[in-house]
């Protein structure tokens, strides 16, 4: 899987009689320094930068030639603001370049970032947002000298390149999962919307690979586990061994199938018996998260998207789960038998537990911080809207009812999250307030963005 993306650099600036900074501006020197300061960047992410300091438009109109399927995003820094108004025409004429790149090549246009150089570019670059809201450009704009704000922007280019590089594997029973997960239209409209593949497994493949696991090494995986809990309470040790050899086939599958994430049908694993399996796939579903794999209960391609779009937006594993809303007490509490341990990198403690609903197999109550931010998404029906809210985690609900992991999140408004509740049960979770992210993240990729108890 390619980790890389490649950003096409612009730096615009001119000389004319009056304008910002001043007619007497360096803009060659100013590019200089900002090139300098992006190459730090590298460090902190895999990009690679073709960086080009334009200043007529004949040499905006060659950059076409540079604009090929390799270019991630353009970024535009707009250096000056000129009588002549050049960095204003030349930023129009790049949004085109971006855009025209559609009817050449497919797809939904290069990503195309502008920067407003603080007392330069200003008087340019504020009136194209307009502009280009107008024509219906999926653009950014920054208005900063902060390196920071153009590392955010970078991490959603980063976040909608490996989303076009990623595969999901839908795990079930063809005739016992809803039609739309497998169908080709659903398939074609994942690939399209955000460029991810969709990969029908049967339960029979994943038993195969169990058949072949060595039991020994599920056994030191398992021992590993018990070790690092603070308590092992329903399960016995051969069956967290039985449960540590599913989290070894699925790994298996997913290398196999050079997948990095899957949605498994674990509740119809339980409840078809069209396939023989021997524990359910919950304390797997952990692990592969904790690894940095995605991977999602419920066959849940939707939320697997999301889960997708916080490990590479934010760098973060997040939490599935089925919400409980409490209007008294203004929170959600979200639960389920699949949480990771590391939600932000660090091990969260846990308690080794079967799975609730069934009281089989082995699943993980896992205890998560308490006070800090998170941001709770999902993709909904038809894929062109995510519904999003941000709180605090209040704490853990230490109750045998519902799911093992139960984290108790603030919502702005209770009432209003549960009477404008949609898209059906799941929602996931993440460590950080991502809002601003997902903001940007849905002009680039066109989708809507619904704030939930608001």
């Amino acid at each position: 899987m390619n980790k890389g993306i490649k950003v096409l650099n612009i730096f615009l600036g001119s000389k004319a009689r009056r304008g910002w900074p001043s007619p007497f501006y360096d803009y060659d020197a100013r590019a200089k320094e900002w090139i300098s300061r992006l190459d730090e960047l590298k460090s902190q992410l895999p990009v690679e930068f073709m960086n080009y300091v334009i200043s007529t438009m004949d040499e905006v109109n060659r950059l076409e030639r540079e604009i090929d399927n390799s270019i991630d995003a353009i970024f535009v820094y707009i250096l000056t603001s000129e009588s002549t108004r050049f960095t204003y025409l030349a930023s129009k004429r790049i949004a085109d370049l971006g855009y025209d790149y559609i009817h050449k090549y497919g797809g939904y246009g290069i990503p195309t970032v502008y920067v407003i150089d603080l007392y330069g570019g200003d008087i340019s670059g504020l009136p194209l947002v307009e502009d280009l809201e107008k024509t219906s450009r999926r653009f950014l704009i920054i208005s900063s000298n902060d390196i920071g704000e153009i590392f955010k922007a970078l991490r959603v280019v980063y976040a909608i390149k490996m989303l076009n590089s990623s595969k999901i594997l839908v795990i079930t029973r063809r005739e016992a999962n809803p039609a739309k997960y497998l169908s080709p239209q659903y398939v074609g409209l994942v690939k399209q919307r955000f460029g991810v593949s969709l990969e029908y497994v049967d339960y029979s493949d994943v038993k195969a690979l169990y058949d072949e696991v060595d039991m020994d090494a599920a056994e030191k995986l398992a021992k590993k586990v018990m070790e690092k809990a603070l308590e092992v309470r329903e399960p016995s040790k051969s069956e967290i061994v039985k449960a540590a050899a599913i989290y070894l086939s699925l790994k298996k599958l997913l290398e196999k199938h050079g997948a990095n994430a899957l949605a498994i049908d674990c509740l119809g694993w339980l409840e078809y018996g069209k396939v023989e399996m021997p524990t359910t796939p919950c304390l797997a579903l952990s692990l592969l998260n904790d690894e940095g794999y995605v991977a999602a209960c419920e066959a849940d391609v939707h939320s697997a998207l999301t889960m997708l779009v916080f490990r590479y937006l934010a760098g973060r594993a997040s939490f599935i789960s089925d919400p409980v809303v409490d209007v008294a007490e203004n929170a959600v509490i979200h639960c389920h038998c699949t949480a990771p341990t590391k939600m932000d990198g660090e091990a969260a403690p846990y308690v080794i537990r079967n799975h609730a609903d069934s009281g089989d197999g082995v699943g993980l109550q896992v205890f998560m911080r308490e006070g800090v931010d998170v941001t709770v998404a999902k993709f909904i029906e038809g894929l062109n809207e995510m519904v999003v809210s941000v709180g605090k985690t209040l704490g853990n609900v230490n109750i045998d009812r519902g799911c093992r992991t139960k984290v108790k999140v603030s919502v702005p408004d209770a009432r209003k999250y549960l009477c404008g509740y949609k898209g059906g049960l799941h929602r996931v979770l993440a460590y950080g307030n991502h809002l601003t992210a997902l903001e940007d993240l849905s002009r680039l990729m066109g989708f809507k963005l619904t704030l939930e108890g608001v």
